[in-house]
């Protein structure tokens, strides 16, 4: 408990006031080597989750990281503690939604890892704004900085085609179809790549 208490900045389990806001780890290294240095059954370290946290917008790639080759990981969306009952990591996956992933490694040999745990905020593409101008249809949206999104179009809901690209350079970005003007009715959808 010690161990995950001084390695973490997590508000609900860090250490108390004094040295709070930063994991000391050259500390955490010495306890952890302490530990495994105790007899009895080695525990493996816990494995990492990247990204560690954060809001994001839309969606968001999670990757869990076991602390060796032979580990397996479980892990859980609501943040309960995982079991071998849990999911078993088999590859990055997407979050659409919050979600507080935390995740156990297990290996024969071994006790179990303490959990890791990290909150995402997943909010959905936010529209903001739409017009024509000449012809032409804009769309303004709420989006992740550097990320490329992709502007479809339909007359049937069925077949979608690719009208403009843009890689947001902040915020908030536009896309556009010139050829809308074209067609008496025009679906649209976004996708981010």
């Amino acid at each position: 408990m010690l161990w995950q208490r001084m390695n973490t900045t997590n508000s609900t389990i860090k250490m108390p006031p004094l040295a709070r806001n930063l994991v000391d780890t050259n500390a955490v290294t010495v306890m952890a080597g302490w530990i495994n240095s105790l007899p009895g059954i080695p525990a493996l370290a816990p494995p990492l989750i990247t990204p560690n946290g954060g809001s994001y917008i839309s969606k968001i790639g999670v990757t869990l990281t076991p602390p060796d080759t032979n580990a397996s990981i479980y892990y859980t969306l609501d943040g309960s503690l995982p079991t071998t009952n849990s999911s078993v990591y088999s590859g990055t996956f997407n979050l659409t939604s919050n979600a507080t992933v935390s995740a156990n490694a297990f290996e024969a040999g071994y006790n179990n890892s303490v959990a890791a745990s990290a909150l995402f905020l997943v909010q959905p593409l936010s529209f903001i704004s739409e017009g024509f101008t000449n012809q032409q249809f804009q769309m303004g949206f709420a989006g992740v900085i550097g990320s490329n999104y992709v502007l479809e179009a339909s007359t049937d809901l069925l077949n979608w085609i690719p009208i403009s690209t843009n890689t947001a350079p902040t915020n908030f970005f536009n896309l556009a179809d010139p050829n809308a003007g074209s067609f008496p009715h025009r679906f649209y959808r976004v996708q981010q790549q």
